[in-house]
């Protein structure tokens, strides 16, 4: 007898990613309220956060799975779900390692293995092919911001930072100590990044920004190297890192990549 197909809920966008680029899509029954990619989930049932699920919405998909990150590990709801014999996976999301090992957790429980195998060498090879381009690039003094009111930067101990490293870019927020720290502009003016990748200004990475036009001083400004980034991927940790990392690294080293298009790479 064949078994009985899964039924999994999801509750956070890196694990729905996970599950479909796995190819377990056709057995996700529920998302959370921010999943928004691949397209299909926007028309699945939604249960709430990570952070505030819906235990009444979740039971009445009757999973056979719940998949959820380990930062709601004591939460509440949670844990009445595994009184009742829900079962349910925790995983981790926060940085380039824990990214894959949750690609094969999810994949080694739903039983996909292979599959999960196959997407996190895929994922390295992503890495390792933009890491050869800027092999003999110079670092330079970035800033990566997430929010304006306040000024909130991508800081130290976060899978972006992770990216920023590998994009051959010196973080001038990581100094802080701090995950998401908020930075005065005098400390950003002090700190003369050569280049700004500013999330407030949209998805066009040549999109000017007036905010940044006041502060001539800063060199990134006065290069003209204030770029707006798409916050999907960046922003998303899941299986598109390696695609995140290549818009970064084309943003930051734009001369790594000329010719690419002639020859095609």
């Amino acid at each position: 007898m064949a078994a009985a197909p899964m039924r999994i809920v999801s509750l956070a966008p890196s694990v729905t990613e996970t599950l479909f680029a796995l190819g377990a899509g056709p057995d996700v029954v529920g998302v959370s309220q921010y999943c928004d990619y691949p397209t299909e989930v926007r028309k699945l049932p939604r249960v709430g956060s990570f952070l505030t699920p819906n235990i009444e919405a979740i039971i009445a998909l009757r999973p056979t799975l719940v998949i959820g990150l380990g930062l709601s590990s004591d939460q509440r709801e949670l844990r009445a779900l595994t009184s009742m014999g829900y079962p349910v996976l925790l995983v981790s999301d926060g940085s380039l390692d824990e990214i894959e090992n949750s690609i094969g957790e999810v994949g080694a429980r739903i039983g996909r293995t292979r599959e999960a195998r196959d997407l996190a060498a895929q994922i390295r090879a992503q890495i390792a092919e933009v890491s050869e381009r800027l092999s003999s690039a110079s670092t330079v003094r970035a800033l990566m911001l997430v929010g304006h009111q306040p000024v909130v930067a991508v800081g130290r101990g976060n899978f972006l930072n992770q990216l920023l490293q590998l994009a051959r870019a010196d973080n001038i927020a990581a100094a802080s100590g701090q995950q998401w720290p908020q930075l005065s502009i005098e400390y950003i003016i002090a700190m003369r990044p050569q280049v700004i990748l500013d999330g407030s200004m949209g998805n066009d990475p040549t999109s000017p920004s007036k905010f940044w036009e006041s502060y001539q001083t800063i060199p990134a400004v006065t290069d003209h190297r204030v770029f707006g980034y798409p916050q999907d991927p960046i922003l998303h940790p899941g299986p598109r890192v390696g695609r995140s990392l290549e818009i970064l690294a084309r943003m930051i080293h734009p001369e790594a990549w000329r010719g690419a298009a002639e020859s095609g790479k």
